[in-house]
């Protein structure tokens, strides 16, 4: 039997039950089936120790396929340069691994064709999708919130679901590494595909975090035009 996820179970990020450990792991077992999905927390010291864990650690079968959160464009991409990307290092260790890897979220393009198709009254350009972008799907942001939630209902969240589901129907085991945020839109609709998933939320965190610490540098000279 193919998996097929439900579309219309998917939800508005802000109209979703938030659970309270992110980033987390959410595995989903099914019918001989396996889903790893990484709750990321892009550029979250902890998350690089998540892929570690999920990757690396022996806690789960190694993934057939890693699906990842960047766009479909169709080149080919140096993971060097995006080191301190989790979504990138992730891709990279896979690519070690001889995992194959899936870029599964829409190009610029793609999301632009997608606010044109809800929104039809309107032109958009790339400067606009930074707009929505930066404004995230939050109504409280405005115009541009409000087409947050449209293009990630009708096209980001929709595609990666997509993806899981065919990537389910042709690999056992199956890695995705979205964010928290793209989780908790898709998590019902992840739920009536493949059940009830065990939550993993105690995990290591080698680098430790840094949220809310201030660094006060001090200056050892003041610059002078004209040289030292």
């Amino acid at each position: 039997m193919q998996l097929k996820p439900n579309f219309d179970l998917l939800q508005a990020w802000e109209d979703a039950e938030k659970q309270k450990h992110y980033p987390c792991v959410a595995v989903f077992e099914k019918d001989g089936k396996t889903l790893v999905y990484m709750c990321d927390k892009h550029g979250a010291n902890k998350s690089f120790d998540m892929v570690d864990m999920c990757m690396k650690s022996g806690m789960y079968p190694r993934p057939d396929v890693l699906l990842t959160e960047f766009e479909n464009s169709g080149r080919d991409v140096m993971p060097g340069m995006m080191q301190n990307n989790s979504l990138m290092y992730a891709a990279a260790v896979a690519t070690q691994q001889n995992i194959p890897v899936v870029f599964a979220d829409l190009s610029d393009e793609q999301m632009l064709n997608v606010l044109r198709v809800q929104y039809p009254n309107r032109i958009f350009e790339s400067a606009d999708l930074t707009k929505v972008l930066r404004a995230g799907p939050i109504r409280s942001n405005g115009e541009f919130g409000e087409m947050g939630i449209a293009l990630n209902k009708y096209g980001r969240d929709k595609f990666m679901l997509q993806n899981i589901a065919t990537a389910l129907n042709k690999y056992d085991v199956v890695f995705a590494i979205f964010g928290s945020g793209h989780f908790v839109s898709q998590r019902l609709a992840l739920i009536d595909m493949m059940g009830i998933p065990k939550y993993i939320t105690d995990m290591p965190n080698t680098r430790g975090d840094f949220y809310g610490l201030k660094i006060n540098p001090i200056k050892l000279i003041d610059f002078e035009t004209g040289g030292l």
